[in-house]
C-alpha cells in the first residue's frame, strides 16, 4: 500500500505540501503543483489515513453512539433504538460525520473503560441512560463534547433532546379520566430511567388532580417488556376489585397485556381498557388495535445529533433540554369502563 513518503519520492515535493493538497489546506499552492500530486496520488493509488488525519487536526468527524440500557445485539430489534439510530445516522451522513457505536458495555468509574477514552470519537451520543449509572459522571470527566438523550432536566450541564414525557403520561390518563376510569392501573416502565419516572409521577399526580385515591395494588413495576406486561396483568385481573383500565409503561408491556387478557377471557375494551406508549408498528396491526402515543423519536434523534455536533464545531449551546410532543392516537383498546356504578369502587 503506498504512503505519503512514497507520493513524495515519487512527486519531488515535499511532505508538508502534499500534506497541504491532500487536506485542502490553506496554504496557497500553484495549479501544476496541486495537479502532479494529485496525479501522482491516483497513479500511486495512495489513501490517507483517516486516523492519521484526525490526530493531525485533533478531530475525526465520528460521533460516538452509547445506548444506556440496550443490549448492542438488540439495537436493531429495539423499536425505540432504533429509530433513534436512523436519525442519528441520517444528520451525520448530511453533515459529514461518521458514526460509531461503543458496544462495550459500561462496567463502573473504576474501570478501565477504554472505548469512552481512547479518542476514536469528538464526543458522545448518549441514548437514555440509567439514572443510577456513573456513566455519566465518567464521560463529564473526558472534557469532551456530551449530549443526552432522555436524561433528567435538572442536569443542566448536559444539553439534551428527549420526548415530552410528562405531556404525553397527561394526554394518556386525561384520556382515560375522561371516558369514566377510577379504577386505572399502571405498570410502569424501567425504574432506573427518566422516561419511566416521569410517566409513574404522572400517573399518581393525573389521579390526585381528579380526587381519586390511588391503590398501591395497582401500581405494578416493568422493565419495558411484555414479559412484564402479562405477568402484572394476570396478577391485577386476578384482584377482588380489578381495574377497569391499565396505562402500561410502553407498547412492549401492553402486548402483554393483550396475551394475558385474552388467556383469561376479559375482553378489551368491554371490559379493561389498554393505553401503551410509542405507537409501535404492532400497536395499529394487533388485535384490538392499541391507544397509544405516536413519539417524535426521528425529532429527538436529530436534534440531539444536530446538538452533539454543534458542539464539536465549538458553537453555544443551550443547556437543558429540547422537548418534543407527542400525539395521541385512539384505537379500539379503550372505551367506558363496562360496570356503570362498580367503576365508583375505589
Amino acid at each position: 500500500m503506498a504512503t505519503i513518503y512514497d507520493v513524495a519520492r515519487e512527486s519531488g515535493f515535499s511532505l508538508a505540501t502534499i500534506s497541504n493538497v491532500v487536506n485542502n489546506g490553506g496554504r496557497p499552492v500553484r495549479p501544476e503543483t496541486r495537479d502532479k500530486i494529485l496525479e501522482t496520488i491516483q497513479r500511486l493509488g495512495y489513501y490517507p489515513n483517516a486516523i492519521a488525519r484526525g490526530l493531525a487536526r485533533q478531530k475525526t468527524h465520528t460521533l460516538g453512539i452509547i445506548f444506556g440500557v440496550v443490549e448492542a445485539s438488540e439495537i436493531v430489534l429495539n423499536d425505540y433504538s432504533l429509530a433513534i439510530l436512523q436519525a442519528v445516522l441520517s444528520v451525520s451522513a448530511e453533515r459529514g460525520y461518521n458514526v460509531t457505536h461503543i458496544t462495550q458495555p459500561w462496567q463502573n468509574a473504576e474501570a478501565p473503560n477504554l472505548n469512552f477514552r481512547d479518542g476514536r470519537t469528538d464526543g458522545f451520543l448518549v441514548v437514555a441512560p440509567p439514572t443510577d449509572s456513573g456513566l455519566m459522571s465518567l464521560l463529564q470527566t473526558l472534557n469532551m463534547p456530551l449530549v443526552a438523550v432522555s436524561w433528567p432536566d435538572n442536569d443542566s450541564m448536559i444539553p439534551s433532546a428527549d420526548v415530552d414525557d410528562e405531556f404525553g403520561a397527561q394526554l394518556l390518563m386525561d384520556h382515560l379520566l375522561e371516558l369514566g376510569h377510577h379504577r386505572i392501573a399502571h405498570i410502569t416502565g424501567h425504574p432506573n430511567l427518566i422516561s419511566g419516572q416521569i410517566r409513574r409521577r404522572v400517573y399518581l399526580s393525573a389521579l390526585a388532580a381528579r380526587g381519586v385515591v390511588a391503590d398501591p395494588d395497582y401500581l405494578r413495576p416493568g422493565h419495558y417488556s411484555p414479559k412484564d406486561g402479562y405477568e402484572q396483568a394476570r396478577q391485577l385481573l386476578q384482584l377482588p376489585i380489578p381495574p377497569t383500565a391499565i396505562f402500561a409503561g410502553n407498547d412492549e408491556i401492553a402486548f402483554g397485556v393483550i396475551e394475558a387478557a385474552a388467556e383469561m377471557g376479559v375482553d378489551i375494551p368491554g371490559k379493561l381498557s389498554l393505553v401503551g406508549v410509542d405507537d409501535r408498528p404492532m400497536a395499529a396491526m394487533i388485535r384490538p388495535s392499541l391507544t397509544t402515543l405516536r413519539q417524535p423519536f426521528n425529532e429527538v434523534g436529530r436534534a440531539a445529533t444536530n446538538l452533539l455536533i454543534a458542539r464539536i464545531e465549538g458553537e453555544d449551546v443551550s443547556t437543558g433540554t429540547q422537548l418534543f410532543k407527542p400525539t395521541l392516537v385512539q384505537r379500539s383498546s379503550t372505551a367506558p369502563p363496562h360496570s356503570g356504578g362498580a367503576d365508583s369502587m375505589i
